[in-house]
């Protein structure tokens, strides 16, 4: 079926929910580029630094939740609408909160969350209800650029002010952003008919105990979940603490021109940010086309049905000795550590895309918006949540109470 709204419309709504997921993710991101003057600003430790991240996720799995219990009942365009509003109040008075009442920042720091849960548990489910076919793809592979973008560029543009006075001006940039985006998503932003686009019907659907416990007696899901738990769990973790652990690096040798060439801590951050987020996406198409030659047997290959699974399995195994390399070579020559660490990261950039694949592989249509979640939800709870903590935690056992540059970095790296 032909969507009855205009092309430019739907066009418009997609570029609305992109930009709205590059600014949440900005948004969520910008506190690590700050954290170090964070941590001394409200006079907290590593360990209550990773714990910001850890109630953020915590928040945003409870906001998960509900957008999903009431995204099938109620207006869509609403539910964004008055979940943007929300994220940018919580946004201004995060902002403004003194540095005696660090309790209060943590909580309405992680109700901004409420922001990202609308956008991302909503955005896909309205793009099927605007296209069919490759239109409906590009529509999501355009939605899904945004969030390496917006979480790399939202580190840098922190770490730039992490020096300055006004360091809390990088928590109020995204708010004036976001009342310009919430504007445009009341004027502009489409609610399509559920289903509208649909060739037949929905036939009678399964409980959703019945799909749970389908889902779960299905081992290739698992298996194909593990790798992505396993890797988020790194990611989560390095991304957080990134900014913290070249500060502490430059710190410790003295910004010495040797190393860092004459480039500050912030341009550094900005190399840095640039080479992840277009390595990270010239690295997910590398990938999902070099496991799509490998299945279906072009040029050398043999064909293969499992070549998704031991694209992962190679991307991630090779991805290793990169991450050490740069963890080695931070304080030691830094030209030569981004270099490393965008080889490592072009290597495994095909892991979340790949294993989604998989999931769609396994899984039957009537499920598979369950088993995404299921995944996408796991990945908060064992990654996104805790990973910061426990390097944060960790950090501070192997610190033992010391302030020195050089046992910051080194406990940090370890």
């Amino acid at each position: 079926h032909q969507s009855p709204i205009h092309l430019w419309r739907r066009v418009t709504s997609v570029a609305i929910l992109t930009l709205l997921s590059l600014f949440t993710m900005f948004d969520r991101y910008v506190t690590a580029g700050i954290l170090p003057r964070l941590e001394d600003y409200y006079s907290i430790s590593n360990t209550w630094g990773g714990i910001l991240q850890t109630f953020y996720i915590a928040f945003y799995i409870v906001c998960l939740l509900v957008v999903g219990a009431i995204g099938d009942r109620m207006s869509r365009k609403m539910i964004i609408l008055v979940s943007t509003f929300f994220w940018i109040i919580f946004m201004i008075a995060s902002s403004f909160i003194p540095p005696d009442m660090f309790w209060l920042f943590l909580i309405v720091r992680s109700l901004t969350s409420i922001g990202i849960a609308a956008v991302n548990g909503l955005a896909p489910s309205l793009f099927a209800d605007y296209f069919t076919g490759s239109g409906r793809g590009f529509s999501l592979m355009i939605f899904f650029t945004a969030l390496p973008i917006g979480a790399s560029s939202s580190v840098a543009f922190g770490s730039s002010l992490v020096d300055s006075p006004n360091f809390l001006w990088a928590m109020r940039l995204c708010p004036i952003i976001a009342i310009i985006l919430l504007i445009l998503s009341y004027f502009f932003l489409e609610e399509p008919i559920r289903g509208g686009l649909e060739d037949s019907p929905e036939k009678e659907k399964a409980s959703v105990m019945e799909d749970l416990v389908a889902i779960i007696k299905v081992k290739s899901f698992w298996l194909s979940c593990l790798p992505t738990l396993l890797f988020n769990f790194y990611l989560a973790g390095f991304s957080w603490w990134s900014a913290s652990l070249i500060g502490h690096a430059m710190n410790s040798t003295n910004y010495d021109p040797s190393i860092y060439h004459g480039v500050p801590f912030e341009g550094w951050m900005g190399i840095s940010s640039v080479c992840v987020c277009f390595v990270g996406i010239l690295g997910s198409f590398i990938c999902v086309n070099f496991s799509e030659m490998w299945r279906d047997g072009r040029f050398c290959f043999m064909k293969s049905v499992r070549a998704p699974a031991l694209t992962v399995g190679i991307g991630c195994l090779l991805s290793v000795p990169c991450i050490f390399a740069y963890l080695l070579l931070v304080n030691v020559e830094m030209i030569s550590a981004i270099l490393i660490s965008s080889l490592g990261t072009l290597i495994s950039s095909g892991v979340f895309p790949l294993d989604v694949e998989i999931v769609l592989m396994v899984i039957p249509p009537s499920r598979r918006a369950a088993a995404l979640s299921i995944m996408n939800i796991l990945m908060s709870i064992t990654g996104d949540g805790p990973s910061p903590f426990i390097a944060g935690f960790i950090t501070d056992l192997f610190l033992g109470g010391s302030t020195t540059s050089i046992d910051q970095f080194e406990a940090l790296r370890k």
